[in-house]
């Protein structure tokens, strides 16, 4: 038998062709044509028809009439018809095949109905059938038909064509009139002739297309009832996708988009509204200052004490002094109104220097500058003022006298944290990381998982052109990937992999079977390895002869279920698998441009180290290909690719990383102390040692925090490994550098006052420092420790650890701060004191007042003096602040969702090509289960009315609603029909005579000897019988020979039901269909919540099942339902708790709480806008690098607050620009250029998610950050202090 014969599907063309049979006989009118009289009635035997000259027709009974309405409903209310009943029982099985390959078509269906009745019931068929050759049987004397002539309108045969040629099978998804043609090729003509040109059957028909309703006097037969494929039959409508006339149904999808046509006017007007507000006031406070500046203001006392008195006049109860460097000493004046102690070299201010009669200056407060809330004096007020400092002197004299017995405290609480790194452990795993305990899709995957079992891992080898060529074969041209030395490459490269062993295992003995323990006969063809090949069953010569070998791939390609294309594991090498980059909507599959081979691994657990080196071996063999094969461009992953690649990346960014934090370390050190113009100078107030010792502190904190949460078995991740540090460092160092900072001011004011220093004057000093920097600390570390703290009530177990993690971090931190580092900061007292050098200590020099560092210099002398020079500068810094905000907002609700995998690869990465090649050739995504159980947890009878309405067969069912999401075009990302093991063998397996064979209660498998069996009985079963014949079902292999029942769903289904202990109903089952491509975030976030929507309409719409959809990548992306409300919950409580926590600490003073969460809220909400247009998706990594900005926004907005609330000087402007210039220098030098040195070499990371969450990100975070506090905050605070 020739190839084109060995590849027609006998049975199904048997079903077929018994509809019509075309031939070229030669015409014999050999029988008289009788109105009214039958000329084809009953059967001869082999599915041949009997001739009749003048046979009366039939007048059906009510056996009868039953039988039409299944078979030839259009002839059911005939009163007489040609057909027998014994015809109309062969016919209804032979139906039930026909339904599989074009059912899915109800107008095609009925169309191929209507032919076949009126070929064998009408009693007209003399009109449009001739006998063309028929042979009289001398021992019965019946006359049998072996060639007739069928005359048909060619309107008739254009619409049942075209209602019929897109339909595609519902075993396969090919098209189902492929089975007919036996080729891809089948137009009109093809069909036609195809119909009876075959070996399997003996009648012979000739298809006559008429172009008139009369030829002779033959009458051919017309479209009376011809449905087109947009037609409802029975109430049943044609699946769109089948019917190109057919428009599909659009079901209407949320629109999450950003509609710029309202958002952009809304912005602006809030802009315009802020601007008109902000001038309105700027008016009004300067015609206040005018009108309180027309009086003049006369000094009557050259003293200091005639100087405060006038000071008391005008509500200020200190007296301003300037030191010559810049400082402001703010001493109280006595109460006896004496001049308070003076050095002489520290002359009055000029303004102040005589009695006269003057007007304020510029920068003089008026009385109206004077009103603010802010520093309101009651006694709740000053209570609070006063317990800070007293707290912290008093903590600074106990460290001071007791410092042993600080550092061994401090030493056995540091040890007791870091004795839980015997519990440490780092987790990778996704579910781990993203999903909680109780997770709805955390939950569904362990019951997936129990009830179906993990079955396969994948590894995939992509191969394509790297020069595009094209190849002709056939009068055809089609692409290179079919030329047959590309394809023995493809090949040699499959066969070597599939050799590939690791010590004594083999590819068998780790390779997925999907006929497991059902068949032991051929172990290494059951390995489930899906490509090309499998359509030329595996065989290398058949590459030789390109003509036959084409010829069969595009049969194959368009019917995958044809026995002779079945793989060797008797499942369907699905086209949309195996072929790639061919254009997904005409569906020409010889325009692939890619070759994927699909190895399938078995997933138990039992298996995995050895599957794990197999997969290495793999990855270095096709490493070592790209270079061996130029011609080609391969692309490949294994299942653990991905997290192989990461963990590389992470490798390969280590010595990145450990740079950043080096060069921070290094900076601290240098920057520390304050510069001097000598060298011994410069090392003599150099804080080296000190910095290192600050930044010691902080690495033990992060260590220590890391072995607390140990203790609670909770594991850590990579966030926090790499965050955490950043984050303590960053806030840490603030601190570092106030108490540093503070220290030296009292330093040189001492030597302005030409006080002795010595050891002895170490104790005041350092209780002086406390007392002034204490309450700004714990505002600022308390305000953190509380936000992240309430972080950790977020429903993500990565952003829970990273909660953790920082409160206790941000709480060792302050502890050892505000203790070890005190007593380091007491011996480097000693050694500057003593006149000893920083690092060289053995070397001493004279210890001189320092110069101020550049940093200092900028902030104290020029930026706090020009930045509120009048009321002008901070109107506008307040305009375009508030417009940059509103503007942010607006970009808020396009912000992304989603983490892109390839931002996690190093940019060297093999699977690059591999995804970039997925996201563009690939025709099918992840396959999604529609997993259904009872509502009551009781076991489901499928067969039961209810039930099986609820699942199959109502318009609402599951399989139904799983068919009408994949019509739609809407929902791109689900396609199929569904795969439903009950049709499957409800409406094949179970009616096909040669499946269901059994020996008693003992199941006869199709692939073995049937002697002494018998076909199952069809008629009157019970429901116990049926669930006996589905689980035979389940078990059956199919045969690829053609020689008997290919429909076994061994391979397909075997996984696809529970059964419950009595065998007798279901406990849970799964339908499947597949997910179109996923390339992106977006496209799995789309995916999976398509597929929920499916689920949620059928629960919604049933009484009796329960369903939900799961895909392995579910768990993962189940984040992306809830991160939007996570993240405003997040920010929203953490900036809530830093406004109560900042109320209280600054003395219940509302008004400046408000100020520190404003600043605090106007960062996070700008870095949210900024988000979208640096590309920088939400995400759980980006959700803790929000709640990190919300950090260091309160350590830098904090110290500025409370440094105003504190200050002595007079007037909302000389407040602000005292604030400025005691807070600015530490928090620029200690954390902004801090983080800057250490961000920016992570620019150079070769991982994307280092050069995006944390370069980028944190780049941005600290700009918006110091932006705020140098420049919004001190504006604002100088415009609106009241």
């Amino acid at each position: 038998m020739n190839l084109s014969n060995r590849l027609l599907f006998k049975q199904i063309v048997l079903a077929v062709c018994l509809l019509v049979r075309v031939h070229a006989a030669d015409y014999t009118d050999a029988y008289t044509h009788v109105p009214g009289q039958c000329i084809l009635q009953n059967s001869c035997g082999s599915s041949l028809p009997c001739a009749q000259n003048t046979s009366d027709p039939i007048t059906p009974d009510e056996d009868h009439i039953a039988l039409l309405n299944t078979a030839c409903p259009m002839y059911a209310t005939e009163e007489s018809v040609c057909c027998a009943k014994d015809q109309l029982q062969d016919f209804i099985k032979q139906l039930d095949v026909v339904k599989n390959i074009i059912g899915g078509c109800e107008a095609c269906y009925w169309d191929f109905q209507a032919i076949e009745c009126a070929f064998f019931c009408d009693i007209n068929q003399h009109q449009f059938i001739q006998i063309t050759n028929a042979t009289l049987n001398a021992t019965d004397s019946k006359t049998t038909v072996f060639g007739v002539r069928y005359f048909i309108t060619r309107d008739a045969a254009k619409r049942i064509y075209n209602a019929c040629k897109n339909v595609r099978d519902s075993i396969s998804g090919g098209i189902g009139i492929v089975y007919v043609c036996g080729s891809a090729d089948c137009d009109q003509d093809t069909f036609y002739l195809k119909l009876g040109d075959n070996a399997y059957t003996q009648l012979k028909i000739e298809f006559v297309i008429a172009d008139t309703s009369t030829v002779d006097y033959v009458k051919p037969y017309t479209d009376k009832d011809i449905y087109d494929c947009q037609d409802t039959v029975n109430g049943k409508t044609c699946n769109c996708l089948d019917c190109e006339e057919k428009i599909c149904p659009i079901i209407v999808e949320e629109d999450t988009t950003v509609n710029w046509h309202y958002t952009l006017p809304i912005g602006l007007a809030l802009c315009l509204v802020w601007m008109v507000v902000v001038l309105v006031l700027t008016f009004r406070h300067k015609s206040k200052r005018a009108s309180n500046n027309t009086d003049t203001i006369e000094i009557k006392s050259v003293g200091a004490g005639g100087l405060d008195n006038k000071a008391a006049e005008l509500n200020s109860p200190v007296s301003i002094h300037e030191t010559s460097n810049g400082q402001n000493d703010n001493r109280t004046s006595p109460s006896n109104g004496t001049s308070p102690t003076r050095p002489n070299n520290v002359p009055l201010s000029p303004s102040l220097s005589v009695a006269s009669t003057i007007s304020p200056l510029p920068n003089s407060p008026s009385e109206y500058e004077n009103k603010s809330l802010i520093t309101r004096k009651d006694p709740l007020h000053q209570f609070w003022l006063r317990l800070g400092p007293r707290i912290g002197e008093a903590w600074s004299n106990i460290v001071y006298d007791y410092w042993y017995l600080v550092l061994l405290a401090c030493f056995i609480l540091t040890a007791l944290c870091c004795g839980g790194w015997y519990n440490f452990r780092i987790t990778t795993d996704p579910v781990e990381l993203w999903t909680s305990e109780d997770s709805v899709s955390r939950m569904q995957k362990i019951d997936y998982d129990s009830q179906f079992g993990t079955t396969y891992r994948t590894c995939q080898l992509v191969v394509k052109e790297k020069s595009p060529s094209t190849f002709g074969v056939n009068s055809k041209i089609v692409n290179g990937v079919f030329n047959p030395e590309f394809l023995k490459q493809v090949y040699d490269m499959m066969v070597e992999i599939e050799s590939l062993n690791v010590g004594d295992v083999t590819y068998s003995d780790l390779c997925y079977k999907p006929l497991g323990e059902f068949n032991k006969t051929h172990p290494k063809e059951d390995c489930a390895t899906l490509s090309v090949f499998q359509w030329l069953d595996n065989d290398r010569s058949l590459l030789d002869n390109p003509a036959e070998y084409i010829k069969r791939m595009e049969l194959c390609a368009e019917a995958t279920a044809l026995p002779e294309c079945l793989a060797s594991f008797r499942g369907p090498s699905a086209t949309n698998i195996v072929l790639g980059g061919y254009d997904a909507v005409k569906l020409n599959y010889m325009d692939s441009t890619t070759l994927p081979v699909t190895f399938a691994l078995d997933g138990s657990a039992a298996k995995l180290d050895d599957i794990l080196k197999w997969e290495t071996a793999m990855k270095e063999y096709l490493l070592e290909q790209i270079g061996r094969r130029p011609d080609l461009k391969i692309a490949f992953s294994t299942d653990r690719a991905l997290e192989d690649e990461i963990d590389r990346a992470s490798h390969a960014d280590i010595f990145t990383i450990v740079l950043s934090y080096i060069l921070m370390f290094v900076y601290v050190g240098v920057t520390l102390g304050d510069m001097d113009c000598s060298v011994k100078g410069c090392l003599l107030n150099s804080k080296a040692l000190l910095g290192v010792g600050g930044v010691v502190i902080v690495l033990v904190s992060v260590v220590s925090a890391l072995g607390a949460t140990s203790y609670a078995g909770l594991p850590t991740t990579l966030i926090v490994i790499e965050v955490i540090p950043f984050l303590i460092l960053a806030v840490g160092v603030d601190n570092v550098y106030i108490m540093v900072q503070g220290i030296q001011r009292i330093i040189c004011e001492k030597i302005e006052r030409e006080e002795t220093l010595n050891s002895s004057a170490i104790r005041g000093m350092l209780s002086s420092m406390m007392r002034d920097v204490f309450p700004s600390m714990i505002l600022s570390s308390l305000c953190q420790m509380v936000a992240f703290a309430l972080g950790s009530l977020s429903f993500m177990p990565s952003v829970q650890n990273f909660a953790y993690n920082a409160t206790i971090a941000l709480l060792m931190n302050f502890i050892l701060q505000t203790s070890v580092f005190l007593i380091l900061i007491r011996v480097d007292l000693l050694r500057q004191l003593s006149g000893r050098l920083d690092i060289l200590c053995c070397m001493k020099a004279k210890l001189n007042k320092p110069d101020r560092g550049p940093v200092k210099w900028f902030i104290e002398e020029f930026w706090a003096r020009y930045l509120l020079l009048n009321k002008w500068i901070p109107a506008f810094i307040l305009i375009f602040f508030g417009c940059f905000t509103i503007g942010n907002v607006m970009l808020i609700p396009d912000l992304k969702l989603g983490l892109e995998p390839t931002m996690a690869l190093p940019s060297d990465s093999y699977l690059l090509d591999y995804y970039h090649i997925a996201y563009t050739d690939y025709r099918i995504g992840p396959g999604v289960s529609f997993v259904f159980k009872s509502r009551d947890g009781t076991p489901l009878d499928v067969y039961e009315d209810n039930t099986y309405g609820e699942l199959i067969s109502n318009q609402n069912s599951l399989l139904k609603t799983i068919r009408k999401y994949g019509e739609s075009p809407s929902y791109q990302y689900i396609i199929g029909e569904g795969s439903s093991f009950i049709k499957y063998f409800s409406d094949s397996w179970l009616d096909s005579e040669p499946c269901c064979w059994n020996d008693g209660d003992e199941f006869c498998p199709s692939i073995k000897d049937r002697s002494g069996c018998s076909v199952c009985p069809q008629t009157n079963i019970t429901t116990d019988t049926k669930y006996q014949y589905l689980q035979w079902f389940i078990s059956d292999i199919p045969r690829t020979d053609g020689s008997g029942c290919s429909k076994g769903g061994a391979v397909s289904y075997a996984n696809s039901a529970k059964f419950s202990p009595s065998n007798r109903s279901v406990l849970s089952g799964r339908f499947t269909s597949s997910h179109g491509v996923l390339a992106t975030s977006h496209s799995f976030i789309t995916a999976r919540q398509q597929a929920l929507l499916i689920a949620e309409e059928v629960n919604s719409n049933s009484m009796v099942i329960q369903v939900y959809a799961y895909s392995s990548f579910y768990p993962y992306y189940e984040q992306y339902d809830t991160i939007v409300r996570e993240c405003a919950v997040n920010l929203a409580v953490t900036i809530v708790a830093t406004f109560l926590v900042a109320l209280v600490m600054l003395g219940f003073q509302v008004y400046a709480a408000l100020c520190v969460m404003l600043s605090v809220t106007m960062c996070a909400a700008d870095m949210l806008g900024s988000m979208v247009y640096l590309n920088i998706p939400l995400n759980a990594i980006s959700l803790v690098n929000l709640l990190l900005s919300v950090g260091i926004a309160v350590e830098f907005s904090a110290n500025i607050v409370q440094a105003y609330t504190t200050s002595k000087e007079v007037g909302r402007t000389n407040k602000a620009r005292h604030a400025l210039r005691k807070t600015g220098p530490a928090i620029v030098s200690g954390i902004a250029m801090t983080n800057f040195v250490g961000v920016i070499v992570l620019a150079a990371a070769k991982s994307q998610l280092f050069v995006v969450f944390y370069f980028r990100m944190f780049f941005t975070i600290n700009v918006l950050c110091v932006a705020h506090t140098i420049i919004f905050l001190p504006a604002f605070l100088a415009f609106l202090g009241d």
